[in-house]
C-alpha cells in the first residue's frame, strides 16, 4: 500500500485511460459511491461499473432521474481487468463479496476517497484520501476538470447528487463544495432548489403516517452528551432514522422486519462525528456480527442487515460501543 498525493492520483488515471478499468464501491452502494463510479467510468475507454451486493434505495431513485438504471451496473468482478479504482471506502472488508477479489487481484488497484486512511496490506495498492473533500464525487469531479474533460449535462447532474447527498444538507461542505456545485449547476442549467427537488422523495401519505407513528412510539436516553432516539420501524429505518436527526436527536437507531431478516439504520448529527471520534459505519461492522448481520457505512449514517432475530441485544451492543466513545468527552 502507497499513500499519494493529488498529483500522483492524477497521473495513476491519466496513464491508465485506455487500459480496461473494473471501477466498484462499498457494500449496500449509496448515492455518492454509484454516482461517483459512473461519473468516473466516462474518462476511460474500457471500464465497467460493478457493485459488490446492492445499491441502497435512495441511490437508485435518485439515479434513475439522471438516466441511468440499476441494470447499467455490473455485478461481475473482472479479474482479468488491469486495474481497479475503488471509490467512497477506505478497506477491503467493507466491500461485501469482493473483499477477497480484491485481495487476490494480481492488477494495480487505486482508491479514491474522503476519509481518513486505513492500512491495507496489499502491493500494488495506491491509496489517495483527501477529508478536505465531501464526498468521493467531488473528488472525481476534480480529477476530471484538471484533465480538462468536458463534463456532459448527465455526469454534471449525477455528479451534484453525489456531491449534495454527502454533503448533510450542506453540513458537511467545504468551500471546494460550494465551487464546485456552482461549475456543475452551471453546466445543467439549473437551480440549487430544482436539483434538491429532484433528490427529494416525498413518501405517500400513508408512509409518512407510519413514520410519523414511528417517531412517536420511539424512545429516548441519554448517551453521554449525546440525545438518543430510537425505536422500530414499519417499513423504512432509513427513513425514520433521518427524520429523527432532522427532528433534534443527536443520534438515532431504528430497525425494520422484512420476514426473518432485520434492517438496522443509524445517523449521527454533523460534526458530532469528530467531536467524540465517532464512526457509525465501524460501529455497525463491528456489532452486526455479534447477531448475525452484516453492517457499514459513513461515520454519521450507517446501516446493518441480515437474518439476526434480537434488534434487544444489537441495541444493547450499539449503545456500549457508543458510551464508550462520548462518555467522559466533552
Amino acid at each position: 500500500m502507497k499513500l499519494i498525493d493529488y498529483e500522483e492520483l492524477r497521473f495513476l488515471v491519466k496513464e491508465s485511460r485506455d487500459k480496461k478499468v473494473l471501477i466498484t464501491f462499498h457494500s449496500m452502494g449509496d448515492t455518492d459511491a454509484v454516482a461517483s463510479a459512473i461519473a468516473l467510468s466516462t474518462y476511460f475507454t474500457q471500464s465497467k461499473v460493478v457493485m459488490p451486493d446492492s445499491i441502497s434505495a435512495n441511490s437508485a431513485r435518485t439515479l434513475r432521474k439522471a438516466g441511468v438504471s440499476v441494470a447499467d451496473i455490473g455485478t461481475e468482478f473482472d479479474d482479468d481487468a488491469d486495474m481497479v479504482v475503488l471509490l467512497d471506502v477506505n478497506n477491503f472488508e467493507d466491500c461485501g463479496p469482493f473483499r477477497f477479489r480484491l485481495e487476490e487481484f494480481n492488477g494495480t488497484i487505486i482508491i479514491m476517497d474522503h476519509h481518513a486512511p486505513k492500512p491495507v496490506d496489499k502491493k500494488d495498492l495506491y491509496v489517495y484520501n483527501n477529508e478536505y473533500y465531501n464526498s468521493a464525487s467531488s473528488i472525481v469531479y476534480s480529477v476530471l476538470e484538471s484533465f480538462g474533460i468536458h463534463v456532459s449535462g448527465e455526469t454534471a447532474k449525477i455528479l451534484l447528487y453525489g456531491i449534495i447527498s454527502d454533503s448533510a444538507e450542506l453540513r458537511n461542505a467545504t468551500a471546494e463544495t460550494f465551487v464546485q456545485i456552482g461549475r456543475l449547476l452551471k453546466i445543467v442549467n439549473e437551480d440549487y432548489s430544482e436539483i434538491l427537488q429532484e433528490m427529494m422523495h416525498i413518501a405517500d401519505p400513508n408512509a409518512r403516517a407510519k413514520t410519523i407513528e414511528d417517531i412517536r412510539g420511539s424512545k429516548t436516553e441519554m448517551l453521554g452528551n449525546l440525545l438518543f432516539l430510537y425505536g422500530e420501524a414499519h417499513s423504512h429505518a432509513n427513513i425514520a432514522a433521518d427524520f429523527a436527526i432532522k427532528l433534534g436527536a443527536d443520534l438515532s437507531l431504528f430497525y425494520s422486519r422484512n420476514g426473518s431478516e432485520l434492517s438496522f439504520s443509524a445517523r449521527l448529527r454533523p460534526p458530532l462525528d469528530r467531536r467524540y471520534g465517532l464512526h457509525l459505519g465501524m460501529v455497525m461492522k463491528n456489532v452486526a456480527p455479534m447477531v448475525g448481520c452484516t453492517g457499514g457505512g459513513h461515520p454519521c449514517a450507517a446501516g446493518a442487515y441480515g437474518p439476526g432475530t434480537d434488534p434487544v441485544a444489537f441495541l444493547k451492543l450499539f449503545r456500549e460501543r457508543v458510551v464508550g466513545k462520548v462518555e467522559g468527552k466533552p
